[in-house]
């Protein structure tokens, strides 16, 4: 399993945005951290322009599921996202490191 870093680049006027949108994103994200694939998950504040969510999967396309899936992502609020392989020095790492 390998850890992967999903960083999103949200619009500006994204928390007035988000509202319609906001069960379905956090149901998403619930049904991934339920199946051990989301670890962590928030937003930044102040300025709240973007998020970051943290994943142990065996490979890059489940967070390229979760992305495509995202309705936050679908419906605009992202401007940029990207993912990032994690190479996990400290912590609670499962896998040989």
């Amino acid at each position: 399993m390998n850890y992967y870093l999903l960083s999103y680049d949200l619009v500006d006027d994204y928390i007035t945005r988000r509202a319609p949108l906001r069960d379905q994103h956090l149901g998403l994200a619930r049904e991934a951290h339920a199946r051990g694939e989301l670890v962590l998950a928030g937003a930044f504040a102040n300025p709240p322009d973007g998020a970051t969510l943290v994943f142990r999967a065996p490979g890059q396309s489940v967070v390229e599921d979760f992305v495509r899936n995202d309705p936050y992502v679908l419906n605009g609020l992202v401007k940029h996202w990207k993912i990032r392989l994690w190479n996990v020095v400290i912590g609670d790492q499962k896998s040989p490191g």
